[in-house]
C-alpha cells in the first residue's frame, strides 16, 4: 500500500505523539495548506497543539528503499505491457511462480518494470515448470539488473516478487531540521512544535551523532517560531530526545 504525503504525515504524527505523552482528542486532527503546519489538533491538558513534520533520511536511503518498495507495482507495469495471449500465459501457468530479482539500486518503477517484463518473456519462452537462473550468463544480463531467479511455491498467488536491497547507514540530514527551524511563514494559533523523524536510518546511529542534532537544534530554535523540536526514530518507534 502507498501513501500520499499528507497520508504518511498523518500516521507519523499518530504513531510518534503518543510516544511524547500527547494525548490528541480523536476527531480533531487536521492538516490544511501551507501557511498552517503539517498537523493542528487538540490535545488533552494542552488545547490547540501543532506539529511540523520533517523526515531526516538520506535521500539515497529513501530513493533505495522506495525503488524496492515500488518492485510490486513494476511487476504490475510488467504484466499490463504483455499482449493479451501472453497474460492469459501467466494467468494460467504462473500462479506458483516466484521471480527474486537484484536491481541496480537506482532502476525506478519503469526501469523496473521493462527489466521484469524481459524476465516474464524470457520465463514464458522456457518449458513448463522451469526453475532457476534466468540468466545463466552474466554476459546475458540487461543492463540495471544483477539476477533474476525463479523458484516455484504451491501456495503462491502469482505471480509474485521480491527484489532484496542492501546499504550502510547514512547519517540524518541535519539541514532539514535547519531549514524548518528558520522558516518564519508558519501561521497559526497555540503551541507549535517540530517533529524530526527517520524512518530508516538511526539519527544517533554513530559516535557524536546526537551530539550532532542537539547542536544543530540549539543553534537556532531560540529564533524559530517552533515551542520544541521532538527527534524520533519511526522504525522503533523511539523518542530520541526533545529539546529545550
Amino acid at each position: 500500500m502507498f501513501f500520499n504525503k499528507e497520508q504518511s504525515e498523518r500516521r507519523a504524527f499518530e504513531a510518534l505523539a503518543p510516544l511524547i505523552g500527547l494525548a490528541v482528542i480523536p476527531g480533531t486532527i487536521q492538516q490544511l495548506r501551507p501557511p498552517a503546519p503539517d498537523i493542528q489538533c487538540e490535545v488533552t491538558g494542552i488545547g490547540h497543539y501543532n506539529a511540523e513534520l520533517v523526515a531526516l533520511d538520506d535521500d539515497t536511503t529513501r530513493r533505495r528503499l522506495n525503488n524496492m518498495y515500488n518492485s510490486e507495482k513494476a511487476l504490475e507495469r510488467a504484466i499490463g505491457s504483455l499482449t493479451p495471449e501472453e497474460q492469459a500465459t501467466v494467468s494460467a501457468e504462473m500462479a506458483d511462480v516466484h521471480i527474486s530479482m537484484i536491481f541496480d539500486e537506482n532502476a525506478g518503477t519503469r526501469d523496473r518494470g521493462k527489466l521484469v517484463t524481459g524476465v516474464l518473456r524470457e520465463l514464458l519462452a522456457r518449458p513448463a515448470g522451469f526453475r532457476g537462473d534466468i540468466y545463466g550468463d552474466l554476459d546475458d544480463l540487461p543492463r540495471g539488473l544483477h539476477s533474476a531467479t525463479i523458484a516455484r511455491f504451491k501456495k503462491a498467488n502469482g505471480p509474485t516478487i521480491t527484489s532484496p536491497s542492501a546499504g550502510y547507514w547514512c547519517p540524518p540530514q541535519l539541514e532539514q531540521i535547519t531549514t524548518k527551524l528558520k522558516d518564519k511563514t508558519y501561521q497559526c494559533s497555540g503551541r507549535l512544535e517540530l517533529f524530526a523523524y527517520s524512518i530508516h536510518d538511526e539519527p544517533d546511529g554513530a559516535v557524536g551523532g546526537l551530539e550532532g542534532i542537539e547542536q544543530t537544534i540549539r543553534q537556532d530554535i531560540g529564533t524559530s517560531k517552533f515551542d520544541r523540536v521532538h527527534v524520533f526514530h519511526v522504525g522503533f518507534l523511539k523518542h530520541i530526545l526533545t529539546l529545550p
